[in-house]
């Protein structure tokens, strides 16, 4: 293995680990993606049963009612706003997967070629140092 060959195997396989840092990174925020939606679906089910009936209630269930109503109001803004942000997150986390991914093919390619060169240079090398054909042997 030559020199160049070498360090582009090296190149490459840097980029092979971080490509496997950044595919964990891509799992991890697909599922925290997952577990927002699924804590944003119990929280609307929350307001769906919060809502005011059209029946009599004192005026402290009311406040109480209103204030719990508000409370998940604002935490499904929020949840809504994490679950936006860890989409960009994540459109961005695969964008660079990509990247890696196109990084490690284009290192393969320059690393198959290098090889190829070695192999030339020393089939070169050793064709110079054979005699040149039809010549005899001085006996």
């Amino acid at each position: 293995m030559s020199r160049s060959e070498r360090l582009i195997s090296l190149m490459k396989l840097r980029e092979v680990m971080r490509a496997r840092r950044q595919a964990r990174a891509v799992g991890e925020l697909s599922g925290e993606i997952d577990r927002a939606k699924g804590v944003r679906e119990k929280l609307t089910s929350l307001i769906e049963v919060n809502t005011p009936l059209h029946e009599p209630m004192a005026p402290s269930a009311l406040r109480s009612r209103a204030w719990y109503g508000r409370q998940m109001q604002e935490q499904l803004e929020v949840l809504e706003n994490r679950s936006a942000f860890l989409t960009n997150e994540l459109v961005q986390a695969r964008t660079a997967l990509m990247h890696h991914k196109n990084r490690e093919n284009i290192l393969e390619e320059r690393r198959v070629v290098a090889r190829k060169a070695d192999i030339e240079s020393r089939e070169s090398r050793a064709e110079g140092q054979l005699p040149p054909r039809g010549a005899k042997p001085d006996n």
